[in-house]
């Protein structure tokens, strides 16, 4: 996924010029297809074998292909279209070392400043709650985790393993060039969004709804959720939003391209939506939020991962104070989603499910029959 020889472009969605090296009808067929198999090793194999008829094998095998499948949508993919870093919104450590080395004197002396600033701080968040991050990195038990931090190799440890993260996030996954236009659209999407989601929790409870709040517990939980909502936008706005944005061109009447452009990010909204069935408040609200970051993603201007994922944190960090605590009034929001975290048969899920798995591979067959488009 490096910034390898141009290969050729291709004019996306909203009507920029991307490197691609398959067609239109290869991207669209992919991201359909993907999600379709994606959506039916969830809940047409692990649902009703693995977890109904608790047949585990058929649990091991919908895990390695899950695994199988995130591994060629990370990895094989952008490197067999030919994608580049920018286009999947991340950071490029030879762009900044240019940026660094020959930019303008103000970027040079920012860039000097910022990156070990950041590395830094980043490391030492990491070293004060090792606790936390050895949980969500490698799913590490409370009490293993203080015997290790308690021994002074094991000080050393996290420390150097802080350092490295901190290195590779912040000369792998940030991306500098747009950073600022991107972090400002970001900031409007919270103020919009976040706006409303505050405003329903005082109409719904009043001012008891923020009655628990505490800064640092809320700062804790903003910065794992950017790092775990960063995750879940590498794989929909990065992967799915980059094959569905190039699959679908821009629509040749300029008047009409905002409308094609909203009915992809729709689209798209509603692959991320979907993950999170059986959750359907979460299903609907991340289809919502899904449609409007893969609207903001589609421009290069913002696209950035780490800005999406300051989005996904702030929000879903909030979504999860105000909703899902046991606090008197509260619409409680269920945020375990998944076939595993449903014990019994459940027929809404399936009546979902069942047709949008159907629509999809109907999708990919409509996409293939259809002659190419725009010669691709």
């Amino acid at each position: 996924m490096g910034e390898k020889p141009w290969v050729r472009s291709l004019a996306n969605t909203c009507g920029e010029l991307e490197r691609e090296a398959k067609s239109r009808k290869a991207n669209a067929i992919e991201a359909l297809g993907v999600e379709a198999l994606c959506l039916g090793i969830l809940w047409l194999l692990a649902y009703p074998f693995g977890v109904l008829m608790k047949v585990e094998i058929v649990n091991t095998i919908s895990h390695a292909a899950l695994t199988v499948a995130a591994l060629y949508l990370l990895f094989v993919s952008p490197w067999i279209h030919k994608d580049t870093l920018r286009s999947w919104g991340l950071g490029n450590p030879l762009e900044l070392w240019r940026m660094a080395r020959s930019g303008p004197p103000a970027q040079r002396f920012t860039l000097a400043l910022a990156v070990p600033v950041l590395v830094a701080a980043l490391s030492v968040a990491f070293y004060v709650n090792w606790g936390e991050a050895a949980d969500f990195l490698f799913s590490m038990k409370a009490e293993t985790a203080a015997q290790i931090k308690a021994q002074g190799g094991g000080k050393v440890l996290i420390v150097l393993l802080g350092v490295c993260l901190a290195t590779f996030v912040v000369t792998c996954v940030v991306r500098y060039d747009n950073f600022l236009s991107a972090l400002l659209t970001a900031l409007k999407v919270i103020a919009v969004v976040g706006g409303f989601m505050y405003a329903m929790a005082l109409l719904k409870m009043g001012t008891a709804a923020f009655a628990d709040f505490r800064a640092s517990q809320f700062g804790l939980d903003v910065l794992g959720y950017v790092c775990w909502g960063a995750i879940q936008q590498l794989l929909f706005c990065s992967y799915f939003g980059t094959r569905l944005r190039k699959g679908f061109g821009p629509a040749k009447d300029p008047g009409r391209r905002s409308r094609k452009r909203l009915a992809v990010a729709v689209l798209n909204g509603a692959f991320f939506g979907l993950i999170h069935v059986n959750s359907w408040i979460l299903v609907v609200g991340t289809w919502v939020l899904g449609s409007i970051l893969s609207w903001v993603f589609m421009e290069d201007r913002n696209r950035n991962l780490i800005a999406l994922g300051f989005i996904h944190g702030f929000l879903g960090s909030s979504l999860g104070w105000l909703f899902s605590h046991n606090k008197a009034g509260a619409l409680e929001v269920e945020m375990s989603v998944g076939p595993w975290h449903i014990s019994a048969f459940d027929l809404p899920t399936v009546v979902v499910v069942v047709p949008v798995v159907a629509a999809l591979i109907a999708g990919v067959a409509y996409v293939y029959a259809r002659p190419p488009a725009d010669g691709q």
